[in-house]
């Protein structure tokens, strides 16, 4: 059951009869489990993973119909902008997705040393960044970007632009000279964070991601946002107080100058914000008066349940 994500208690002594949906089935036997125990266990889908629970529209990734699973569900945890286009009536819809959860412990800030840093995956650096990955991180974007942020004179971080040997890199474009822009292989969350912190922004150009745990995860580090306006989720962490949105390759520079202006003069408070707002604690409380209020028939939560997460990667 790959593509399930239990939900467990905060307080308490085991599981709940909770079910997260994250991405398609991968195959005939989670459907079969699904409709062997769908009347037993509430299962519930979750914005995680690519359009979910839309087609994907990346070329490397499998198709389904379109109805297919927007109302297989009696509940959704989605970051659609506008849900009615998508889900039928019956399902109770609730803006909330992985990402809300699970954040970072903060830590010290560190000396800037870079404009910006960028998360890719080097699952495609062997063709160039051309797959599915490219895709998911929209790195025909980032490279065109790159062309305005090295001519511009900007300092960035690729992570996991490069593969693990540290043999070869995706390529960079022609005007970025030598040890302006710095290629990481796949590191570890710690060494992650240590270039964000190092970084005046997080460079968020995705369309076809649904939960980029990257952009909480910047927030929690006190870094903000230069994020694409068109991406499917996390365009609700994004406000005057955690960073600016572009909507194409015509206004990144002028987004990127104002993201710079404002940081500058001190106009951000992403790890205040997102503080407030997202984590365990509150999205978990509520998340569980949600399940309590929506589906009671379903679930037996007693008192000494305070909130619910998703566990998983």
């Amino acid at each position: 059951m790959n593509e399930f994500l239990s939900l467990f208690l905060i307080e308490g002594t085991g599981l709940v009869n909770i079910m997260l949906v994250r991405a398609s089935f991968g195959g005939r036997r989670e459907k079969d489990l699904y409709n062997k125990y769908k009347d037993e266990i509430l299962f519930i889908g979750i914005s995680s993973f690519e359009d979910f629970p839309q087609p994907p529209l990346n070329p490397y990734s499998g198709k389904y119909p379109k109805d297919e699973y927007p109302g297989m569900f009696p509940g959704f945890l989605h970051m659609i902008r506008n849900p009615e286009k998508v889900f039928p009536p019956f399902v109770k819809l609730l803006l909330m997705s992985q990402s809300d959860f699970s954040l970072p412990y903060p830590s010290a800030p560190m000396k800037k040393k870079y404009d910006f840093t960028f998360s890719m995956s080097d699952h495609n650096v062997a063709t160039d960044c051309v797959g599915w990955a490219g895709f998911a991180k929209n790195w025909s974007f980032m490279y065109d970007s790159l062309k305005l942020f090295c001519d511009d004179g900007m300092k960035g971080v690729l992570v996991a632009s490069m593969n693990k040997q540290g043999t070869k890199a995706c390529s960079l474009p022609k005007n970025c000279k030598k040890g302006q822009i710095v290629q990481t292989p796949y590191i570890d969350q710690n060494k992650y964070f240590a270039y964000v912190k190092q970084s005046r922004f997080a460079y968020i150009p995705q369309v076809h991601d649904a939960s980029p745990r990257v952009t909480t995860q910047a927030l929690m580090n006190d870094v903000p946002l230069l994020m694409n306006r068109n991406i499917m989720g996390g365009w609700k962490y994004v406000n005057d107080k955690t960073g600016e949105f572009f909507n194409g390759i015509a206004d990144v520079r002028d987004a990127k100058n104002k993201i710079l202006a404002g940081i500058e003069a001190n106009k951000y408070e992403p790890r205040k914000w997102v503080q407030e707002h997202y984590g365990d604690a509150i999205q978990g409380k509520r998340l569980l008066k949600w399940i309590k209020e929506t589906f009671p028939h379903r679930v037996s939560l007693g008192p000494h349940i305070t909130a619910l997460f998703p566990a998983g990667a």
